[in-house]
C-alpha cells in the first residue's frame, strides 16, 4: 500500500520521466536527417556561379512599354556570384534552391515547395527560397506560367549548369522496358497532375534532372535530387530544416 507522500513522490517521478522522453524524442526528430538527402559525391562548391536574374512582364506591362518585345521573360544584363544570391535571398537559418529540371515540367514540385512554405505551421520559417534554370528563350511563356501560377519565387539562369552539374548531371533513364509498366507508370503521373489540375508541355531540355538544394549560413547542407515521375519528399525536407535551424539555434 502506498502512503500519500510515496504516491505523490512516484507520481512526480513518473511526471519527469514522461518530460524526459518527450525531450528526447524532439531532439531525435530535430536530429534525424534521410540518408539520401545528404549531398552527393559529385558535390562542388557553388559560391563562384554565375546567376542571371530573370525578370517577368504580364501584357499589361507590354502595352505601356508600346516596344517590339513580346517577351514575358526579361534576362538581366549583369550576372551575379551564387553567393551574393544566397545573401539576398538568405533567411534567419539558411535557404532553399530549385534547380528546375523543365519549368514546364516541373510544375509539381515547384507547387510542393510553394505549398509548404505557405502553410499554417510555418515549416520553412527562416528559410529563404529561389530557383534556378537552364534556358531561356525557348519556351519562355511556359516559364512565365511557372512562375507565376507555381513556384513564385525569384528565378536566375544558371549560365553554367552548375548546380547541375553538383548534383551529378544525372539523365533520366528507363528503368523498365516493359511497355506495359511504362504504360502504367505514365498513367499514374498524369493521374496525378489531373488531380492537381496541373498540366505542362515537352519544350527545351529535359533530360538532365535537378534537384533541391538546402543551404545554411555557411553553404550546402542537403540535397534532394530529382526522381523523375515522384513526388517531392515533403517530410524528409522538414526533417532537413529542423535540424539546422536547431544546428543554428544551438549556437545563438
Amino acid at each position: 500500500m502506498l502512503y500519500p507522500s510515496q504516491s505523490l513522490a512516484t507520481s512526480t517521478i513518473s511526471m519527469r520521466l514522461f518530460r524526459t522522453i518527450l525531450v528526447s524524442a524532439a531532439a531525435v526528430a530535430n536530429a534525424y536527417v534521410p540518408s539520401h538527402m545528404e549531398l552527393p559525391e559529385t558535390w562542388t562548391d557553388l559560391s563562384t556561379a554565375t546567376l542571371t536574374p530573370l525578370e517577368f512582364r504580364s501584357e499589361a506591362a507590354f502595352a505601356l512599354e508600346g516596344s517590339g518585345d513580346q517577351s514575358s521573360v526579361v534576362v538581366g544584363s549583369s550576372c551575379m556570384l551564387s553567393s551574393e544570391v544566397l545573401r539576398k535571398h538568405g533567411g534567419k537559418h539558411g535557404s532553399i534552391a530549385f534547380a528546375v529540371r523543365r519549368p514546364a515540367l516541373c510544375r509539381e514540385e515547384g507547387k510542393a515547395i510553394a505549398d509548404l512554405a505557405a502553410r499554417d505551421d510555418k515549416p520553412l520559417d527562416g528559410f529563404g527560397i529561389f530557383g534556378v534554370v537552364k534556358e531561356t528563350g525557348v519556351d519562355d511563356a511556359g516559364l512565365a506560367e511557372f512562375h507565376s501560377q507555381f513556384f513564385p519565387y525569384p528565378l536566375y539562369k544558371d549560365d553554367e549548369n552548375v548546380f547541375y552539374k553538383a548534383l551529378g548531371s544525372r539523365k533520366l533513364s528507363v528503368s523498365s522496358w516493359n511497355p506495359i509498366k511504362i504504360f502504367r507508370g505514365i498513367r499514374s503521373i498524369y493521374r496525378r497532375l489531373a488531380k492537381k489540375s496541373i498540366s505542362g508541355n515537352l519544350k527545351g531540355e529535359g533530360l538532365v534532372q535537378g534537384g533541391i538544394i538546402i543551404f545554411d549560413k555557411m553553404g550546402a547542407r542537403y540535397a534532394y535530387r530529382e526522381e523523375a515521375g515522384a513526388e517531392v519528399p515533403v517530410d524528409d525536407i522538414i526533417a532537413v530544416v529542423r535540424h539546422i535551424r536547431a544546428e543554428d539555434e544551438k549556437t545563438q
